[in-house]
This record gives C-alpha cells, structure tokens and sequence, in this order.
C-alpha cells in the first residue's frame, strides 16, 4: 500500500449538506449535521426534495411549502442558531436529488437518516439512504443516534486494502475521529483450521498455527497502519479471528458500543451497483449505530 500524502493540518468540514423529509428519522440527520457544522464552523445546507412526478399545480403547493418550513425551522430551532444555514428545494427523485445537490454544493460530507422500508421496492432498489450511499461520490453519514451528544468513540473495521486506508484517512481529514477513541479493528480468517483439524493434526500444531496466524494478522495491522501516521488521534487496535465480514462488524460494534462506525466501500457504476450485495449494505440495514460511508474509487475507475 502505497503512504497516503498527509497534509499540513486537517481538512475539517467546510460545508455539510443535511436531507430532510421533515420526519423524526430525518431531524436526526439534521441535528447531527448541524452539531457537525457548529463543531467545525461548516456551512450547512439543508435540502428537501419535492417529487415532480406528479401534477405541475401540486408540485407549485409542495415546493412553497417546503419552503415555508425550511424557514421555519432555520429561523425557530435553537440547535440551528448561529449557523450559517442555505434552505435547498430540489425536484425530482429524492436520492438522484440528494446526491446532485451534495455536488453542486460542494458538500464534504452528506447526512441522511435511516429510512422506514416498503418491502418489496426496497428488496431491489433499497432506502432512500442507502441508494444516496451507494451513488454518491461524497462520504455519507447514516444518522441513527440521537444527536444531543458528539462522538465519543468510533470503530473502524478495516481489511488492509486502500479501501480501508482511504476511509479512515477521509474521517480523520473530515475531523469526526479526533475527538473520540478510535477502535480499529481487523478480522482475519484462520482459513485452514478448519481443514488441519479434519486432516487430524496433532493439537500442538494446530494451535501453533492459530498463534502464527494471529501473529501475522496483528504485524499486517501494524504495517498497514503504519503510512496513515494517527497521531493526531487517540487509537487502540483489537484484532480477532473470524470469517463473516458483516456480523463480525455488527457483534463487535454491539460489544463496544461505538458512537460512530467508519467503513469504506468500492464505488461502482452501472447496474452491476445496484444488484450487487456488500458488507456496506447489510452493515447499513442491521447496525444502529451512526455509519460513516466512504465512497473510494479504485484506481483508474
């Protein structure tokens, strides 16, 4: 893995888009955002999306409507006082929306909250939330906890790919882990355990080979973390044996309890995306806890 260049400071977050359907789930997003933006002086946008697949006169209602709340609520929630906050009324699909405006905007990062499932669109397109994730060039943040407290502690699975490396390098930039203990954590696959003690080897070996193995697994932690240079971040690894990426991620963010989880996830274009299942998306759909999503493209992509 190649060092990632580190720069003179941190990036931080400049401006930060929020969506907002004006649910409960949605205000979380919301309330993070702004909690976000006020933590690193951001300019935060709010965004609404009206379908504009209906009546032209219905659309017209819709879009002053959101307007009027937009104001509303900029003008009377005190979590928004002192922000310096753009109202944003898009037409049109709401993820297609949300991720257009994340770019016009130049948003460093995306904030939506979960979204409740209708079963059978959802089995082959999924949320809102999750098809604004798995289109959008920006990193998102899945709000699932409620925002009245920062960060505290943070969990960052990784598999020692560029994958990995990109996504805690662009939270670090973005200023979400420096203020919280950072758990990083890697899973490896004692692969041929399984087949040693089939073959009948003796206990001895067997149980040399596991410590050689965890042994090996814990010096690839090191080397991988190595190139990024945390020190500007309070970080402690766990490395454990497993073999299911996903309920690895889900048991161990359940253990700990991490305020924030941070995983990258390979960019894709095209209908290959949005049939092809991943970790991303089943650590989306069964963790409650805030997911960080950053999006990496693979070199050349």
């Amino acid at each position: 893995m190649n060092e990632l260049p580190r720069p003179d400071m941190m990036f931080g977050l400049k401006v930060v888009l929020a969506a907002t359907d004006f649910s409960a789930r949605s205000d979380r997003a919301v309330r993070r955002a702004a909690a976000l933006a006020r933590q690193s002086g951001a300019r935060l946008v709010i965004a609404h999306v009206v379908d504009d697949d209906q009546p032209e006169h219905i659309v017209a209602v819709e879009v002053e409507l959101a307007e009027s709340a937009l104001a509303d609520a900029i003008r009377e929630h005190t979590y928004l006082a002192g922000l310096q906050c753009t109202p944003l009324v898009l037409l049109g699909t709401p993820f297609d929306a949300i991720v257009r405006a994340a770019h016009q905007q130049g948003a460093d990062l995306c904030v939506v909250g979960s979204h409740r499932r209708a079963f059978l669109r959802d089995i082959f397109a999924g949320t809102t939330a999750e098809r604004v994730i798995r289109n959008s060039t920006v990193p998102v943040l899945m709000a699932n906890l409620d925002p009245a407290l920062p960060y505290a502690k943070s969990l960052a699975p990784v598999d020692l790919t560029d994958c990995s490396a990109q996504a805690l390098e662009t939270a670090r930039q973005l200023g979400l882990l420096q203020r919280t203990k950072l758990i990083v954590m890697h899973v490896y696959d004692a692969a041929a355990a399984g087949m040693l003690n089939y073959a009948g080897v003796d206990k001895t070996s067997l149980d040399d080979y596991l410590v050689d193995t965890r042994t090996d697994a814990v010096r690839d932690l090191v080397r991988f973390l190595e190139p990024l240079r945390l020190d500007d971040v309070d970080y402690s690894t766990v490395v454990k044996e497993g073999a299911g990426p996903a309920t690895d991620i889900i048991e161990a963010a359940t253990e700990l309890r991490p305020d924030l989880v941070v995983i990258g996830t390979h960019a894709r274009r095209g209908a290959v995306r949005l049939l092809l299942s991943s970790v991303t998306e089943e650590v989306l759909r069964r963790l409650q806890r805030d997911i960080l999503v950053v999006p990496v493209r693979d070199a050349g992509s």
